[in-house]
């Protein structure tokens, strides 16, 4: 079973009096251990589908399942919950909270979740490592390099155990050897962990890792192929 199904999925934006179909009627399977990256030229409507698929958007029409789960016609509320359980998040600008540490950072969905502390301590401080950041658990995002910063934002995305890790961007703002790093450590997360990645890129370092490649244009998926 995919672990997410799309169907006739539709967006369109209006500007005054003008309608711009980001998305028009995509139909999509990713299925569980897919390390797959969205790619096609600016517009192409990669982020659009990337952000329907993680319920931070609606459709103007269509419809995402997350397993068997139809979430489009979900409350708000409900999506919310569904996204601190099932879904992390990686952005192009990071998205960390400026006051907290890196520890509190990724500690954050734990707390929201409920977590008890000792788990949550331990939880965090395995992922930091993980990630490359023993040590810096207490610097702020302003004492961390861009690539740190999104090093913590992976230990963020993880520290629910998420059965889908989204990524827009991720490594947009990065020199390329911080952005091989944190390459190759999400490709060993996704074999040693079996965790579901897709990405939304047109970085030619993600597409050419890419065991599956979608690609976009003008709203619509003009080739999937597993290189």
């Amino acid at each position: 079973m995919p672990i997410i199904r799309t169907e006739k999925l539709t967006k369109i934006y209006q500007q005054g009096s003008i309608e711009v179909k980001a998305l028009d009627g995509v139909d999509l399977q990713i299925e569980k251990g897919d390390f797959a990256v969205l790619a096609g030229p600016s517009g192409s409507g990669k982020t659009t589908l990337l952000n329907l698929i993680g319920a931070l958007d609606k459709p103007s029409s269509g419809k995402v399942w997350l397993d068997d789960t139809e979430i489009t016609g979900m409350s708000r509320s409900r999506q919310s919950e569904l996204r601190k359980n099932h879904i992390g998040f990686i952005f192009q600008f990071y998205n960390l909270i400026p006051v907290l540490t890196a520890y509190e950072n990724a500690e954050f969905v734990l707390l929201l979740k409920g977590v008890d502390h000792d788990h949550r301590r331990e939880k965090v401080y395995g992922l930091l490592k993980k990630v490359g950041l023993e040590g810096m658990e207490k610097r702020k995002p302003y004492e961390l390099s861009g690539g740190q910063q999104q090093r913590v934002a992976i230990a963020r995305a993880l520290a629910a155990d998420p059965d889908l890790i989204l990524a827009d961007e991720p490594t947009a703002n990065l020199d390329s050897q911080t952005e091989q790093g944190l390459m190759d450590l999400m490709e060993q997360l996704n074999k040693e962990l079996g965790m579901t990645f897709l990405f939304s890129s047109h970085d030619p370092e993600i597409i050419e890792r890419a065991r599956r490649l979608i690609v976009l244009r003008d709203g619509r998926i003009v080739s999937d192929t597993r290189p």
